[in-house]
């Protein structure tokens, strides 16, 4: 069993917002990442199918703008998003602001309906 308080960088938690994990880099102190990584994304493919989207890296950045956009747009530019088709990614120096993402993503992968509503009303462009 992994030891949730085990210590990347200054930071890292992986049970709050679980299946993602928030944690400080420890190699750039100051610097957030929220991570979802390709095994767990397997959970939430048949909503991103049905979707006629994919349920990777990309998929999940169009889902995270879609939720900023509608719930937060002020977060916005405070995240840089850089996933990769096998992982999501995304990083900031604001910890409130990637613990927001964090909440509503969270929210997301365990709502069906609410992934499936964050992919219909998001831009096609977000998913690239």
């Amino acid at each position: 069993m992994t030891d949730p308080s085990y210590k990347v960088g200054g930071v890292t938690d992986r049970s709050t917002y679980a299946p993602f994990v928030f944690f400080e880099y420890d190699h750039r102190p100051g610097t957030y990442c929220l991570m979802l990584s390709d095994d767990c994304m397997a959970d939430t493919a048949p909503v991103f199918k049905e979707c006629d989207r994919e349920g990777d890296g990309g998929g999940w950045n169009g889902v995270a703008r879609s939720s900023l956009e509608s719930r937060s747009p002020d977060l916005a530019p405070l995240i840089t998003l850089e996933s990769e088709p096998n992982m999501f990614v995304a990083l900031s120096e604001d910890p409130f602001a990637l613990q927001t993402l964090a909440r509503y993503l969270q929210e997301a992968f365990q709502t069906p309906p609410i992934l499936r509503a964050l992919i219909n009303t998001a831009s096609p462009a977000w998913f690239a």
